[in-house]
């Protein structure tokens, strides 16, 4: 019995490494994904920044007309190649900020748009 409790605890050890609590960090800003929504030119990456608190806003998100939560600094990345797919981590160096699109979502007006240029 104590051997299968060990063989149960190691399984999920590695399952928990597989499945990656986080990517490893190319950058000195670092933003944990909250969740990918599709864009008409790849996706949009909706992230909350763990280390630069000028960059974000505090919001509720909400999805499918439920309340996600709420996170301290917000961003959304604008992802046209997807190349952030499946990421649990965003890190990056340089973007640049994009201006909000004509037909935004208005409880989205507030949180500022990125694009990853390094």
């Amino acid at each position: 019995m104590h051997s299968r409790l060990i063989v149960t605890s190691m399984l999920s050890a590695l399952f928990l490494s597989l499945t990656g609590c986080s990517d490893p960090c190319n950058g000195h800003i670092e933003s944990k994904v909250l969740y990918f929504k599709q864009a008409p030119q790849g996706q949009l990456v909706y992230a909350n920044v763990l280390n630069d608190p000028s960059l974000g806003s505090q919001q509720t998100l909400m999805r499918d007309d439920k309340e996600y939560g709420t996170f301290p600094h917000v961003i959304i990345i604008n992802d046209p190649q997807m190349k952030f797919k499946g990421l649990g981590t965003v890190c990056f160096d340089e973007f640049t900020k994009q201006p909000l699109p004509t037909d935004i979502d208005l409880r989205e007006k507030d949180i500022p748009r990125i694009s990853i240029t390094k």
